[in-house]
């Protein structure tokens, strides 16, 4: 159930390492079985921040139910991006969403 949208102006020149040290990384952050965790990512988006176009990101986190420390949570997420494309933290916003069981769909059915 978590989900992890990363949008970023940077080419990835390995999607497949990144999606999966970010499937990793959540499921370990989040304290959820990586069997739950779902990851995309969107490259070379239309992306300004501060007036710039330099490396940014923008990652959008939905769940049911957030981590306790949201601020630890933030930088395992921020550091992430860091180390996978080199962006740094100042240049990345998150949005972290608690989602209600029964406004999360899967297998036909709503948790």
């Amino acid at each position: 159930m978590p989900y992890l949208n990363i949008v970023t102006n940077q080419t990835v020149s390995d999607e497949a390492g990144l999606l999966k040290a970010a499937s990793q990384t959540v499921s370990k952050a989040a304290g959820k079985p990586e069997t739950y965790v779902m990851v995309a990512v969107e490259a070379q988006a239309n992306m300004m921040m501060s007036g710039s176009d330099a490396p940014a990101a923008f990652l959008d986190y939905r769940a049911l139910g957030l981590p306790n420390d949201r601020s630890a949570f933030s930088d395992v997420l921020c550091s992430l991006i860091t180390e996978q494309l080199g962006i740094a933290g100042d240049r990345i916003y998150i949005s972290m969403t608690d989602s209600e069981r029964q406004n999360w769909g899967w297998n036909h059915s709503t948790f």
